[in-house]
């Protein structure tokens, strides 16, 4: 389970507010997307707790897009499952930003590198309801195994980013669960020594670029 999956959470299932906050409107808001069989979002997690925490954007048209971080239950938790797609959401997208959105899709898996997408189109995709604006975001993640995969994934990102009518953020993650945001990773990635902002399972912290790309060489040294 790691961040940006989905996770389906049991029906009737206690839910505390990670803001502390007894709201029994708010409740019963979360409980009536979790009823229709609607996903929540693995979050990072916080450290030592049993819990597991849960993220949810509820509409702009009811909430102004409120996010709601919540803590459920392992047990209660019926199934995860991988981000949705490109090709699940291009659907909901013009053929400005879907066609240079299946073209990256495309190049993508010729590399086996496995990408996701998250925040307003994944919920507006997974809802049927409005989160998205003019100047939405298109958001990626982006799975990659090897150095190679890397520099296939930022120059994939790059060309889509130039084509794309829309901004186009999202992450990068490597082997060991650490996310970077992909254009600062392109920023950086021939200055070994240059800091990134990484984003793990259950810490947030500054790294050099060396430190994660290490982890490729060590694939290398036990092939």
């Amino acid at each position: 389970m790691r961040r940006h999956d989905l996770a389906y959470v049991r029906p009737g299932a206690a839910v505390r507010f990670h803001c502390g906050i007894a709201d029994e409107e708010l409740s019963a808001r979360v409980m009536g997307w979790i009823v229709r069989g609607r996903p929540l979002v693995v979050a990072r997690q916080v450290a030592g707790s049993d819990a597991l925490l849960l993220g949810l954007t509820l509409p702009a048209a009811s909430e102004g897009r409120r996010r709601v971080g919540c803590f459920v239950k392992r047990a209660d938790v019926l199934g995860v499952r991988a981000p949705l797609g490109i090709r699940d959401c291009l659907g909901r997208l013009g053929e400005s930003v879907a066609a240079p959105l299946a073209a990256l899709d495309r190049r993508l898996a010729e590399h086996r590198i496995q990408v996701g997408v998250y925040g307003s189109l994944a919920w507006e995709t997974l809802s049927g309801l409005e989160y998205r604006h003019v100047g939405s975001d298109v958001d990626l993640i982006c799975d990659i195994r090897s150095a190679e995969q890397m520099r296939e994934c930022l120059a994939a990102l790059s060309e889509a980013a130039a084509s794309v009518s829309c901004g186009l953020d999202g992450e990068i993650r490597f082997p060991d669960g650490c996310a970077v945001a992909w254009r600062e990773l392109a920023a950086a990635q021939d200055k070994p020594d240059m800091q990134v902002l990484v984003k793990g399972e259950v810490d947030v912290g500054m790294l050099p670029i060396s430190v994660l790309m290490a982890q490729f060489e060590e694939e290398i040294l036990h092939v």
